[in-house]
C-alpha cells in the first residue's frame, strides 16, 4: 500500500484534505477496546475488530463511528489501484455528505460494506461435523459467468452460534471433493471458524466462470451442526 496507493500525490492529497488518517495493528484492539485512549477510541475500535476481514482493512468512520466504507486490501484490484483507491475514497466522502454514487455497474453500495464490490449472492445454509472418516458436505455453486473478463471473488461466511465451527473451501465446479487430507484441491479457505466467528475467502479469477463452497464441521467434533450465512462480492477490474 504505502509503495502504491499511499504514494500516489492526488490519494495523499485526498486523505490529507478530506479525512482524520489512523493506522491501528490488530493486536492493539483489544486494548483500545479496554478504553486505553478513552471512550470515544474505543468505540471506534469496536468498529475495526467487528468489520476485520483479512491483512489490511480501509475503513471510513464518521465521527459517531458509523462505518461508511470498507475496502478489504486483499479486494483492490490489482491493476490500477492507486485511480481505484481515490474511486473508494470519493465514495466515503459521497457517503458522508449523503449522497450515493454507484462505483460500477450493478453496484449497491447503501446495502454493501464493500465499496468497489458487487453483490453477487446470499445464502442460508446448514453443515454438519459427522464425526466419521466420511465428511458431511454441503455445497453452494458460484456462478461468475457474468463476469468475463474475471475479478476478485470475496466470500464472507458467518457462522451461526451453533456447537460445531466450519471449514469453508473454494474450488471449481468440476473439481471432485478430495476425501484425503493429502488431496487438498482448494482454491482458498477459510478453516475451523469458530461459532459466531466470521471467515472470509479471497480469489483472482481471470475469467468469469462457475465455482463451488463447500461447507464441512471441523474434525474434533461429532454429530454437531451449526448454520452459516455466506455473502458473495465480485469486484470486477477498474479502468478509471
Amino acid at each position: 500500500m504505502r509503495a502504491g496507493p499511499l504514494s500516489d500525490p492526488e490519494v495523499i492529497r485526498t486523505l490529507s484534505e478530506k479525512f482524520v488518517n489512523t493506522w491501528v495493528l490488530l493486536r492493539e484492539l483489544p486494548e483500545l477496546i479496554g478504553g486505553a485512549k478513552g471512550e470515544a477510541v474505543s468505540l471506534v475500535a469496536k468498529e475495526m475488530k467487528r468489520h476485520y476481514t483479512d491483512s489490511v482493512d480501509i475503513l471510513a468512520l464518521t465521527s459517531d463511528a458509523e462505518v461508511i466504507m470498507h475496502q478489504p486490501e486483499m479486494a483492490l484490484p490489482y491493476k490500477n489501484q492507486e485511480r481505484a483507491y481515490l474511486s473508494v475514497l470519493q465514495h466515503a466522502v459521497d457517503a458522508f455528505e449523503g449522497r450515493r454514487v454507484r462505483v460500477g455497474k450493478k453496484s449497491k453500495l447503501d446495502g454493501n460494506p464493500i465499496s468497489l464490490g458487487i453483490e453477487l449472492m446470499e445464502v442460508l445454509q446448514v453443515f454438519r461435523a459427522s464425526g466419521t472418516d466420511i465428511p458431511d458436505y454441503t455445497v453452494v455453486e458460484i456462478d461468475t459467468t457474468p463476469f468475463e473478463r474475471g475479478g476478485i471473488l470475496h466470500i464472507e461466511i458467518q457462522v451461526g452460534a451453533g456447537e460445531a465451527a466450519g471449514t469453508f473451501e473454494l474450488f471449481d465446479v468440476d473439481t471432485e471433493i478430495p476425501t484425503e487430507d493429502d488431496e487438498d484441491k482448494a482454491l482458498e479457505g477459510a478453516w475451523n471458524v469458530s461459532p459466531g466467528g466470521i471467515g472470509h475467502i479471497f480469489h483472482n479469477f481471470s475469467r468469469g466462470r462457475r465455482f463451488k463452497l463447500v461447507a464441512t464441521g471441523s474434525d474434533n467434533q461429532a454429530n454437531c451442526t451449526n448454520a452459516f450465512l455466506a455473502r458473495v462480492f465480485v469486484v470486477p477490474p477498474f479502468e478509471k
